[in-house]
């Protein structure tokens, strides 16, 4: 049975009222419902919860290495180690690299990750943040992927927790969201991921927020799941987090299909549209509302005018600033660099107020 608008603002009032969304009704936000009025409810929360402020980072993006051995089908940035253009970093490299930005623009965060490289042990990546740290304090490392976090337990043989433990002492501090995608096997099947990682990517971040370690999540969009797996994705994730509180955001970001196999093979002939877009951001601050407060734009894959609408359609960060990224530009996408006073303006033109945050989401600045 299809449900009408009227639906729709029972789901409002749920959200409201802090009564959990249900999965028919995130299937039913997805596949039916105004997408403006799916944005004035999620709207309506995203005030009640940070008011008329939007909140971004000082970061930069380290893509440390372009070498891995996972291949997913979904990448246009992986290498096998045997291209020309295949790289891995050295310590002083990536040194070298942060000091161009670090004091001139204010770098609060590091994301720092790259691939599932075979050739890197666990002692490169703990002498690479106690080095960051040492050189570049008060910048907050947010590093590694849980498919980067899982071969470097297993290549080491130590347990994920004991390596969160050592990578934490050496000055890792939260944990990005990447790995996610969609968490069903049969999404991840097509995806070339394997079986079962949805569930470890669910795992190694319960054990980072049972030491008290935060991180953040996404989801990844517009590629071969349907509506019932976003569902499922959304729900897994509000359950973790009702558990530990432990997400610090959550960032829906759609696929950009330049470049990878699933374009080659015919499974994706083209990126989401602005509409998709502004629906997974809507459709997530409906469900997470003040379980998860913080929604981001990722402005990244969709411009500085998209990152506006999303702020309107209920996100409430706008991610950080973006230094020599490469992941998104080995699609086709060129998406250049963005500093601090650009998002100021853009944040300000829609009638909020900017505010500078720290890689733990604590305030440093408003403007």
């Amino acid at each position: 049975m299809i449900k009408t608008d009227q639906d729709l603002d029972e789901i409002g009032e749920k959200a409201r009222s802090g009564r959990e969304i249900g999965e028919d009704d995130i299937v039913y936000m997805y596949d039916y419902a105004d997408i403006n009025q799916l944005g004035r409810i999620a709207g309506s929360i995203a005030r009640e919860i940070s008011g008329n402020k939007v909140s971004f980072v000082s970061n930069m993006i380290m893509n440390y290495t372009n070498i891995c051995n996972v291949r997913c089908s979904f990448c246009a940035f992986y290498r096998t180690g045997k291209e020309n253009d295949s790289y891995t970093m050295t310590i002083d490299q990536v040194v070298s690299e942060i000091r161009k930005y670090y004091d001139a623009y204010g770098i609060k965060q590091l994301l720092i990750q790259g691939g599932v490289n075979p050739s890197l042990d666990l002692e490169y990546y703990l002498n690479l943040f106690s080095r960051i740290r040492d050189e570049f304090p008060g910048l907050g490392i947010h590093g590694l992927s849980t498919s980067e976090i899982s071969f470097i337990s297993k290549k080491a043989r130590i347990s994920v927790r004991d390596l969160l433990d050592l990578l934490r002492k050496n000055g890792l501090e939260t944990i990005p969201g990447a790995g996610a995608e969609i968490f069903d096997d049969d999404v991840r099947r097509i995806l070339n991921r394997p079986r079962g990682s949805g569930q470890e990517w669910l795992d190694i971040m319960e054990t980072a927020h049972s030491m008290g370690i935060r991180t953040s999540a996404t989801m990844m969009f517009g590629h071969v799941e349907a509506s019932i797996n976003k569902a499922h994705h959304l729900l897994s994730i509000l359950k973790l987090q009702k558990k530990y509180g432990g997400f610090l955001s959550f960032t829906p970001w759609n696929f950009e299909p330049g470049n990878t196999r699933l374009e080659r093979e015919g499974y994706v002939k083209q990126r989401s549209s602005s509409e998709d877009v502004l629906r997974n951001i809507a459709i997530a601050r409906i469900v997470f509302n003040k379980y998860l407060p913080v929604i981001q734009t990722s402005w990244l894959t969709n411009g500085i005018e998209m990152g506006q609408l999303a702020i309107i359609f209920g996100a409430n960060d706008w991610g950080g600033t973006i230094y020599n990224e490469k992941v998104i530009p080995a699609t086709g996408k060129d998406v250049g660099n963005l500093k601090k006073d650009l998002i100021i303006d853009a944040v300000r033109q829609i009638g909020m107020i900017p505010v500078e945050r720290d890689n733990l989401y604590h305030e440093v600045s408003v403007f």
